[in-house]
């Protein structure tokens, strides 16, 4: 049975929230729900699937904004998010949803995430890789499915950029930089990213191209 993804662009700052699950499987790993609760729920619903495991890459409000609603309606979802950003959820100040005027807050952890860890779930595997920079948790997952590696690294890179570090937690780029190229640039290749924004990409691409961590940078 082969990886299945779909990618949802969801709440106003249109971030990524993804859907993996098997071919043929009745279970889905729903990763960063960040809004749009019933887009999520009718996405899975359409394709007879139950979430098993609800994961977040960092727990800033546009990645977690769907997480308790989707928690009641899910409650058997295992809720995973990295251990450095577990208060972040009950704190919209530090999620930072209350600077944008909401309040944003999610269920605790059923799971702590540390570099390292494997979420299994719905037939897969996620291997966690921490890559702070753009906040402390910040969580790569790579799921090595068939011929084809991907990763899933939220706000860490995106096609031809890499996040923001001036947030509050934020490291700075120069160490966003030097993470990506340890965690992210030793992955295959051909491992097709899937950021937290904007279309998905290439490790290759990213390193011979991105013009903050590529090779002529």
């Amino acid at each position: 049975m082969s990886l299945r993804i779909l990618q949802l662009a969801v709440g106003e700052l249109e971030a990524n929230c993804y859907l993996l699950w098997r071919e043929g499987g009745k279970e889905a790993i729903v990763l960063d729900p960040g809004a749009d609760e019933d887009e999520i729920r009718a996405a899975l619903q359409k394709r007879g699937l139950v979430p098993a495991a609800l994961v977040v890459t960092h727990c800033h409000g546009d990645h977690i904004g769907a997480l308790k609603a989707l928690k009641a309606a899910y409650p058997e979802a295992r809720v995973c998010v990295p251990e450095a950003e577990a208060a972040w959820l009950q704190r919209p100040t530090l999620n930072l949803s209350y600077f944008f005027g909401a309040a944003v807050t999610g269920p605790d952890a059923d799971q702590l995430v540390k570099d390292g860890d494997t979420i299994a779930a719905a037939g897969l595997e996620l291997q966690a890789l921490s890559v702070p920079g753009h906040s402390p948790g910040s969580t790569a997952y790579v799921v090595s499915d068939g011929a084809t590696p991907h990763v899933f690294c939220g706000d860490i890179l995106f096609a031809n950029s890499i996040g923001r570090t001036d947030l509050p937690g934020g490291e700075g780029e120069e160490a966003l930089v030097a993470n990506i190229r340890e965690k992210l640039f030793a992955l295959a290749e051909e491992t097709v990213v899937h950021p937290g924004h904007g279309p998905e990409t290439s490790i290759g691409k990213e390193k011979e191209d991105n013009p903050f961590c590529g090779v002529d940078a």
